[in-house]
């Protein structure tokens, strides 16, 4: 049986690239339960690396990834899996090292999350986004999709959850690379052997610098309470009464 994620490590002149390839092809590499631990762990593993100098996430047979499997049976009513996808997005958000998303076909709901949540974008032209967060009133995409586009266009994607084409999501700052069908992870390891270049500590004060400065740590958190709230309950949380005021995003 495959494993649903693939994980290689390269040399780099400066150090180790870790690639993490989703792998569910019949799925359209749906994340379900055994993806997601599979993709915390192998993000921890590569926290570990101290040779690591870049991360890169895609997917397999032309496909991103479809989002949160549906078909998923689950016991506890999606509180594991929910928290393994807040742990996912939150790990890889701050992670330490220069991270790239290289983007074919559909990236849809928790699939866009985890592009997202990557420094770099590399698109091609199938590549599709969508944050289906007000069609299964879950709220998710706006902390990590605020800080790529801006207030007025997330507000846009997230409330609307319409397909959003890679050369809108190109024109919007959110993919930084467009690139041709099957070029996706050329680009994306061009631009993360370009930053393996520079000094480790440097890059990773600079990703500390710009999370806090834009507040994202602290939307991340906020988001991420509110699904774990909404994973326990089974209902939309209160965010002004059931979640803890240490991770309501500071004012600045």
């Amino acid at each position: 049986m495959h494993e649903p994620l693939d994980v290689e490590v390269t040399d780099l002149a400066e150090g180790t690239l870790h690639t993490l390839r989703m792998h569910r092809p019949a799925a359209r590499n749906a994340m379900d339960t055994s993806l997601l631990a599979s993709l915390l762990d192998a993000l921890e593993d590569a926290d570990t690396d101290p040779g690591i100098r870049g991360l890169l996430i895609t997917g397999s047979g032309g496909v991103f990834s479809a989002g949160a499997d549906v078909r998923e049976t689950m016991a506890d009513g999606g509180r594991r899996r929910m928290e393994l996808f807040t742990a996912v997005y939150e790990r890889l958000t701050l992670f330490r090292v220069a991270t790239a998303a290289a983007v074919e076909g559909p990236a849809v709901g928790g699939g866009a999350e985890l592009a997202a949540a990557c420094d770099l974008r590399v698109a091609a032209g199938s590549a599709r986004f969508r944050f289906p967060g007000a069609i299964y009133g879950i709220p998710v995409g706006a902390a990590r999709t605020i800080g790529q586009v801006g207030l007025s266009v997330a507000k846009d994607w997230v409330l609307s959850s319409r397909d959003v084409t890679a050369l809108e999501a190109e024109g919007r700052g959110f993919v930084q690379r467009l690139v041709p069908d099957g070029e996706t992870e050329a680009a994306a390891v061009e631009w993360l052997t370009q930053a393996a270049g520079r000094d480790p500590a440097t890059v990773s004060l600079l990703k500390q610098l710009f999370n806090d400065q834009s507040g994202l740590r602290d939307r991340v958190a906020f988001e991420n309470d509110a699904l774990r709230s909404q994973a326990e309950t089974g209902v939309l949380p209160d965010l002004g009464a059931d979640l803890p005021r240490t991770v309501r995003p500071r004012r600045r």
